[in-house]
């Protein structure tokens, strides 16, 4: 019978229009969902490594991350295309005891797999293993720390793999938008640098070394473990981890600097010139750091307008209603000292300046103002619902933890982000509204062809994908 209800409501779902999709997601109304946030502590090694751990003991397998916190903002004068050519290159090298794929290929004998991965924030090894082979398996993952071998063929061969990905990286008009949005917000930073094949191709052996013991030298780390381990087995792992380098410089980016950079931009259009029928339409802007007591009240008002699927305003105005575009929507992004929030359509180029204003529109005082208590209250349950998804395995678990401690969030964020959102009202939401969704302090990008130029009477900046 059950089957058959589902079988029943898919059918239905599938006979209707975007437009009714759209009406029917949001007449639905679900009730707060009521679940215990995990309460995660952590440990301090004598090595110096803070541990999180989240014992379950279902499978006998081992997951576990080692958080290094030195990544791209680090690099100080530094190419940018030093931390991805390491990223690629140092897995692939092995150790000097398991060098190059004799490395990779022996963890996958056991059933183990590991990764390295180089964010802004710091550099991340990843790892997970039956518990019956740790014995065989933690030696091997101890010689890449110990004994590291980047290997100089390997990073030649990456190199070309790298080069063939930024020849490549215009193809899809979203992802071309994205990038040249995020370099004209982040102008003058390491976050806002691309990649080039002229300083990838200068990048020497010993350029990625440095960088790489500089790495293995940081003091501050943090191991997340899960699944059914025994925090005794890596104590001599820990031991013999690298230590003892001097705090180094590193960039910091504030919304004032980008605050900055979005008055330099000015108002005009910026027009990526690339020939494809379909456009893409980005406005991004500014907001506060993750711990800012607006937070809530964004993500709330953010829901409402382009982040809640069909049932937002971008989606039902936009695509449902008009017919104007494939897809619309917004998102955010918090980080410990900045925020930034993008709103995006893709359209047929035809209706760009169409599209352009209703997404301006959208966001004008006028319509937050006219927002209703079941818009807010529908908004609120659906957030709520959704925050058991970071909570969906126990390595997201402890990432989310480990997350506000690095972000700065007080503690208890976790277990009373609910209740914060639900105390918001709908002055909190018109206040934040005119604080942060204001057409005048985003930054418009848009990826079409040239003829677009004409069709917003000279405000249109002209920008090459390579620029």
């Amino acid at each position: 019978m059950k089957r058959i209800l589902v079988i029943l409501l898919s059918l239905s779902f599938f006979n209707l229009s975007a437009r009714e999709m759209g009406e029917f997601v949001r007449d639905l109304q679900f009730k707060p969902l009521v679940f215990e946030v995990p309460e995660i502590t952590s440990i301090n090694h004598p090595s110096g490594v803070e541990i999180f751990s989240y014992k379950n003991s279902e499978f006998p397998i081992v997951y576990a991350d080692l958080y290094v916190y030195h990544g791209k903002k680090h690099l100080g004068k530094r190419s940018v295309e030093v931390s991805k050519l390491l990223e690629d290159s140092w897995e692939l090298s092995g150790s000097k005891t398991f060098p190059k794929e004799k490395f990779l290929e022996t963890l996958e004998f056991y059933g183990a797999s590991f990764s390295v991965s180089i964010d802004y924030e710091k550099t991340v090894f990843s790892f997970a293993y039956l518990k019956s082979t740790e014995k065989d398996v933690l030696p091997v993952i101890q010689s890449f720390f110990d004994h590291p071998n980047l290997d100089e063929s390997l990073v030649i061969t990456t190199k070309g793999k790298l080069t063939d990905e930024i020849k490549r990286r215009n193809d899809n008009p979203t992802a071309l938008g994205s990038r040249k949005a995020k370099e004209s917000l982040f102008r003058g930073t390491i976050a806002g640098t691309s990649m080039q094949i002229s300083s990838l191709e200068s990048l020497k052996l010993s350029d990625l070394t440095e960088f790489q013991s500089e790495i293995l030298k940081e003091p501050k780390r943090r191991f997340l473990v899960t699944g059914d381990y025994e925090l005794k087995s890596f104590d001599s792992f820990f031991s013999k981890l690298g230590s003892g380098s001097e705090k180094l410089e590193s960039e910091v980016i504030t919304p004032s600097i980008l605050s900055e950079n979005v008055k330099k931009e000015g108002k005009n259009i910026r027009l990526v010139v690339k020939d494809v029928n379909q456009t893409f339409i980005s406005m991004i802007g500014v907001l506060p750091e993750h711990n800012h007591p607006d937070f809530y009240a964004i993500q709330v008002l953010n829901y409402i307008i382009g982040a809640g699927g069909f049932n937002s305003y971008y989606m039902r105005e936009i695509r449902n209603n008009r017919g104007l575009a494939y897809s619309a929507g917004s998102n955010t992004d918090f980080q410990e000292n900045y925020g930034t929030i993008q709103f995006y359509a893709m359209t047929k180029t035809e209706s760009a300046k169409e599209v352009l204003s209703l997404m301006r529109e959208l966001i004008q005082p006028k319509l937050i103002d006219s927002l209703t208590e079941e818009e807010l209250v529908r908004a609120k349950n659906a957030i709520i619902n959704q925050f058991v998804f970071q909570f969906e395995d126990d390595k997201r678990t402890l990432a989310s933890e480990v997350r506000r401690r690095d972000h700065k969030m007080p503690e208890g964020y976790l277990q009373n982000f609910r209740k914060e959102i639900d105390r918001l009202t709908l002055a909190d939401l018109k206040r934040v509204g005119k604080l942060y969704f204001q057409s005048d302090k985003l930054i418009v990008t848009i990826v079409g062809p040239k003829v677009l130029e004409s069709s917003f009477q000279g405000s249109v900046k002209l920008v090459n994908p390579e620029d």
